[in-house]
């Protein structure tokens, strides 16, 4: 009897450190929340919107002030689960057409598929937006439950604008289901269901860390909130709340839910074995100005590449590995996400691709030093710009004003530098064209890759063939000058 006992305290010390060593995953991602809607940002109070649980979620991990997404919804999406450029993927652009097979390719691996991997229980509640049709659903590609709408949020406000006719256009669904079973139609998405799905995501999450924080193997949970995504209509228990409008009662109302995420992991006594990592996918949309979100020092809406579009709030927090009450304004972008997961967890990442994402741990831990020091931006198959260092080098201008979404050609690439000028204004392009140089050496790596590896066409199967448009250059050109800083940058390696 007494051998029995000591096996099974045995079995037990072993499946602990075993949880120990696999910490549970929850990230989730605000939707359209700008980089100066919380109080850790420079918000919260003065929008009329407090958010204390986010502020205190801030102080008790590491606060990035650098981060950097991709211009919509779909496109950040695809990057962060894949970690790569949502370029190589075929999803640069949000998805609103029914029955035509867009979003995320079956043929990518994804963070969920990565880390079930590795013994991973996972769950996804909320806003997918990376494929409306069987087979591109999260169900499909590595969730082992899902519950939440495929398409954007806006859609329950279709029906009442004037000309609608619902005759060109499927009702709209939440989905429920799992990898076995299937998914399936659970309530119609309306503007009756648009202000309780925070509320049913949270009860949702909350009861499946309770359920799962006692077992075994360990859990990556994805929240991707409706919040702050317009039409901004709260929960019937926070309107009027902020006394500052439908967008501030929102915001608190996302806070809240937030704090009860954080709580219910505390609750289940699984908090210094849980990484939770909150961030935003882009910056305000313009569709409902004024009752929008705020960029904060920063210029741009939605759509663009301009910093107050791609520079979101990212914060981590895991108790004893992430030193708390840490600022970063290192650079990182949404696609690191995946290869600094694969890192801690020892995933392994696929090779058969290029991968964009770099592991940051270390800048998680310590926050002092990235792995990258540039990031590049795309507009569906052209490239738009680069940030390198202090600098945002543009290849094509944009338009950042409340009514502009145009892109424009150049007769000489712009340059500013947003240390100095947050808000791009000052273009110092004549002066620093030196800064072209290592601008155009970031796209190295990138252009050889798909030469070698191919692009998605959007609603592909797998790669194919494809060419990236760079302004002021020439594909022969370009090959020619590639070919030669590539056999280089090998020498060099070499030595």
């Amino acid at each position: 009897m007494k051998k029995l006992t000591i096996l099974i305290i045995l079995f037990s010390v072993i499946g602990l450190l075993k949880a120990q060593e696999s910490p549970n995953i929850i990230l989730m991602l605000s939707d359209n929340l700008g980089y100066g809607d919380l109080g850790c940002y420079g918000g919260g109070i003065i929008r009329g919107a407090p958010t204390p649980n986010i502020d205190q979620l801030a102080k008790e991990g590491i606060r990035f002030t650098n981060f950097n997404v991709e211009s919509e919804c779909t496109p950040s999406r695809s990057a962060l689960l894949t970690g790569r450029y949502a370029v190589r993927s075929g999803t640069t652009r949000a998805i609103p057409i029914q029955g035509i097979p867009q979003g995320l390719a079956p043929w990518e691996v994804t963070m969920a598929e990565m880390l079930k991997d590795k013994g991973y229980q996972t769950a996804m509640y909320g806003k997918w937006h990376l494929g409306v049709e069987p087979g591109r659903f999260p169900t499909d590609q590595g969730f082992d439950e899902w519950w939440g709408i495929p398409s954007s949020t806006d859609v329950v406000s279709w029906e009442t604008r004037p000309g609608y006719d619902s005759s060109f256009v499927k009702k709209f669904y939440v989905l429920e289901g799992t990898s076995e079973d299937g998914v399936q139609p659970v309530m119609p998405y309306d503007l009756k269901a648009r202000p309780i799905m925070d509320e049913i995501i949270q009860q949702k999450s909350a009861k499946y860390i309770h359920d799962h924080a006692n077992e075994e193997d360990p859990f990556f949970l994805y929240i991707p909130w409706i919040a702050v995504h317009h039409p901004p209509i709260p929960h019937p228990d926070f309107e009027g709340k902020s006394g500052n409008g439908q967008f501030a009662d929102l915001m608190m109302e996302h806070d809240f839910r937030v704090g009860q995420i954080v709580q219910a992991v505390k609750d289940a006594g699984i908090e210094n074995n849980t990484i939770i990592i909150y961030a935003s996918d882009n910056g305000p949309d313009r569709a409902y100005f004024p009752d929008i979100g705020d960029s904060g020092p920063f210029r741009g809406y939605l759509g663009s590449v301009h910093e107050g579009s791609i520079r979101t709030p990212m914060i981590a927090k895991w108790p004893e590995k992430i030193l708390a009450a840490q600022t970063s304004n290192e650079i990182v972008s949404i696609t690191d996400l995946l290869p600094t997961l694969a890192g801690i967890v020892n995933a392994d990442i696929p090779t058969d691709r290029a991968i964009d994402g770099v592991d940051q741990q270390q800048l998680f831990y310590t926050g002092v030093k990235s792995a990258r020091e540039s990031v590049l931006f795309f507009h569906d198959e052209t490239f738009i710009a680069a940030k390198w260092r202090q600098f945002k080098i543009y290849f094509k201008d944009e338009g950042v004003s409340q009514e502009d979404r145009n892109y424009n050609e150049l007769w000489a690439p712009q340059v500013f530098n947003i240390m100095q000028d947050p808000k791009e204004l000052n273009n110092i392009g004549l002066k620093n064209l030196w800064v072209l140089s290592p601008a155009l050496k970031q796209l190295v790596p990138f252009y050889a890759s798909v030469k070698q590896f191919g692009l998605i066409q959007s609603g592909g199967e797998k790669p194919t063939p494809g060419e990236i448009i760079i302004p002021f250059t020439k594909s022969s050109l370009l090959n020619d000058i590639f070919t030669k800083m590539l056999a280089q940058q090998k020498e060099n390696e070499e030595k």
